[in-house]
């Protein structure tokens, strides 16, 4: 009967370890992937920014809101 328990003991314990085994990266790849998501989120708010700029000074441009400067 003891040896029954130590038996499984080992086996539990070798279980236990390659499910942590398996989680661990898991885990560590839901983290960078979060991170790297919201790094992909802020360039491209910030692409959008750049672009809504350029577009509202090629219109300003367009309708005459930009005169030329008269310095010479």
């Amino acid at each position: 009967m003891i040896v029954m328990w130590s038996e499984l003991a080992s086996d539990l314990g070798g279980i236990v370890l390659f499910l942590v085994w398996l989680v661990i990266p898991l885990l560590y790849l839901v983290t960078i992937g979060r991170r790297y998501v919201r790094q992909c989120q802020e360039s491209a708010q910030a692409a959008v920014w750049a672009r809504d700029e350029v577009r509202q000074i090629r219109e300003e441009e367009r309708e005459g809101g930009h005169e030329p400067d008269a310095g010479g």
